[in-house]
């Protein structure tokens, strides 16, 4: 997890524009971070049914331990970055666009940790990928994960691409990415909403979410 967001900072900083007020830059990076980790918490002490057996949200331990959702510190992200988009009228697109590969191969470098602290773990197979993991081989859905991000980070820093394109890109690529690996995943104890489990649910809106900034796009360069 260190690591993780070590690298999203650098890369972070590496990328925002060099103008940009440094102490501006350090607000919105060390917000998300505080934002996105009680976030993760959050959702993590929603979706798993063991945080119901004690007053967890006034544990030191739960806070600062292991346990977290990624998509629970995406959407704190997003409600502090909608908040600082409210009171800082310049923040724009530039601003915004360096914390997307920051985010993606940080992501990507956090779900190798999964993969060594034996979370987040896949449903048994038979298949040739298979890894040896809590009695059983199983599907490798950390590295499945963690793969496709740091690709789709890659390219992010390599493409010329318009960046809203580019966030698009991540929205419905990491969307199905996301929706296709929970497909694969065996720790059901994080319980199911209907036909999907949470995260599956929040994938179909980060989809939704891309699908709509492509139509309004369009529209808009349309007139």
């Amino acid at each position: 997890m260190g690591l993780a967001w070590g690298i999203g900072y650098q890369i972070y900083f590496t990328l925002i524009p060099q103008d940009y007020p440094r102490l501006k830059a350090h607000l919105y990076f060390w917000g998300i971070f505080i934002a996105a980790w009680i976030g993760a918490k959050l959702l993590f002490y929603q979706t798993y049914p063991d945080t119901s057996q004690g007053n967890f949200l006034t544990n030191i331990s739960f806070w600062t331990g292991g346990g977290f959702v990624f998509y629970g510190g995406f959407l704190g992200a997003i409600l502090f970055i909608a908040a600082m988009k409210y009171f800082d009228r310049k923040f724009s697109l530039n601003t915004l666009w360096p914390m997307v590969p920051a985010l993606v191969l940080g992501h990507g470098i956090g779900r190798i940790g999964c993969f060594l602290a034996g979370c987040c773990y896949g449903k048994p197979t038979d298949s040739f990928w298979g890894i040896y993991l809590h009695d059983h081989y199983r599907h490798p859905t950390q590295l499945i994960e963690a793969v496709g991000l740091i690709v789709m980070g890659i390219y992010f820093l390599k493409s010329k691409a318009p960046r809203l394109n580019l966030i698009v890109v991540y929205l419905i690529g990491y969307g199905l990415l996301r929706f296709l690996v929970e497909s694969l995943r065996g720790d059901i104890v994080r319980g199911s909403w209907g036909l999907f489990t949470p995260s599956q649910w929040i994938s179909i809106g980060l989809i939704f979410s891309g699908a709509a900034l492509i139509y309004i796009k369009n529209r808009w360069l349309s007139k």
